[in-house]
């Protein structure tokens, strides 16, 4: 057993699992080895223990004047990379500070004060992040503070001339899209109960609990934001529409239209987007007209669907009459303060239990309006 690969949760949780096993059956030499392992655990634990006491004892030396042992440089910079923001020592920290267990003296040091999230749990948030089909479809950044985009809104191609003719210089235009910062703020309360869960069990909890909220905001933000304390959806963009298509008796010609109204050079990464109802209600079963329908399902994911191979996002968010087919790349979503999580016990102090906060900064806008096409319904 490599104890030095082993931070001290996962030493007591190893030491409680030898503990708890069966004794009847085990034979002796079994029994002996179990015995020598938790000695030898015992032991491990309470040289880190007294050695973080050492510590801690030479930081109070320090912080009052007196002399003190000072760690070498290496001695420094391997307790730093240990408690490194990608370490899995910091994790552990970083959680069990969330939950309002007992911290060692190192891990105290390593985390109290500071609101930065362990590598491994954010890479959890934005994977779930990416996983709602409308965030991962448009381009999704994390710079700190705004950002610009440069976007043409004048560019000419270029021309084919004769050898020995010179070329003649054209003039492109471009207007740039600034992303501010628009405050994300979820919260939820829960029990004193949550100090039982372990690291990984809390983990996972969390991303659930707080980032699904903030996964929905973002969601709504890219389609329908108003662009006024918050992020400038694609419809408030192109709010005049450019055409429109008879809902109720909507038909395979309509959807060829809007296709045909997409400039070329959008259509190799193009999408539709359309709202639960107007998809599975009125275009699901439409047929071409040879009589075949044009949607299909994906034959490895039954839920994913597309149109003459351009993929449908269904999505509870588009607006009810629109049909939007384009690029979403061009959408620039950026989140100009990486997802920060702390906890207070001060907002529901009478009923004992803790309110955990998840809060980012974020702005979103289309960055090319011709990338996308957005037809309406009428009556």
């Amino acid at each position: 057993m490599k104890f030095d690969e082993m931070n001290v949760e996962q030493l007591e949780e190893r030491q409680a699992e030898l503990a708890g096993m069966d004794t009847e059956s085990a034979s002796t030499e079994e029994l002996e080895e179990r015995a020598n392992e938790l000695e030898a655990i015992k032991a491990e634990l309470t040289a880190r223990a007294e050695a973080a006491a050492k510590a801690e004892e030479e930081r109070q030396k320090v912080a009052e004047g007196h002399d003190a042992v000072i760690k070498t440089f290496e001695e420094d910079k391997k307790m730093e990379n240990r408690f490194a923001v990608d370490s899995p020592e910091y994790r552990v920290a970083f959680l069990k500070n969330l939950q309002g267990k007992e911290l060692t003296a190192e891990e105290r040091t390593a985390v109290v004060g500071t609101a930065a999230i362990p590598t491994q749990t954010m890479n959890e948030i934005v994977h779930k992040l990416e996983l709602n089909p409308m965030i991962g479809a448009v381009d999704l950044t994390n710079i700190p503070g705004y950002v610009t985009y440069p976007a043409e809104s004048v560019a000419n191609e270029a021309n084919w001339i004769d050898m020995d003719v010179g070329a003649t210089d054209s003039t492109d235009a471009l207007a740039p899209v600034t992303l501010g910062a628009y405050k994300l703020i979820k919260t939820v309360e829960i029990t004193a109960d949550v100090d039982a869960m372990s690291v990984d069990a809390f983990e996972a909890w969390l991303v659930s609990r707080l980032i699904n909220k903030i996964e929905k905001a973002l969601d709504a933000g890219i389609l329908k934001g108003t662009g006024t304390t918050q992020a400038t959806g694609i419809a408030t963009t192109k709010e005049t529409a450019d055409g429109t298509f008879k809902r109720a008796g909507i038909k395979w010609g309509d959807i060829c239209t809007i296709m045909g109204a997409l400039p070329g050079q959008y259509h190799p990464n193009a999408s539709f987007v359309m709202n639960p109802a107007l998809f599975f209600g009125k275009v699901l079963g439409m047929v071409d007209t040879a009589g075949q329908r044009i949607v299909v399902n994906e034959p490895q994911a039954a839920r994913k669907f597309n149109i003459l191979g351009y993929p449908v996002i269904v999505d509870g968010n588009c607006n009810a009459e629109d049909i939007l087919f384009g690029d979403l790349k061009a959408y620039k979503m950026n989140l100009a303060k990486a997802i920060e999580v702390k906890k207070s016990e001060e907002a529901e102090f009478r009923k004992g239990s803790s309110v955990y906060r998840a809060m980012t900064l974020a702005d979103g806008k289309l960055a090319d309006a011709n990338a996308i096409v957005r037809y309406v319904a009428t009556t």
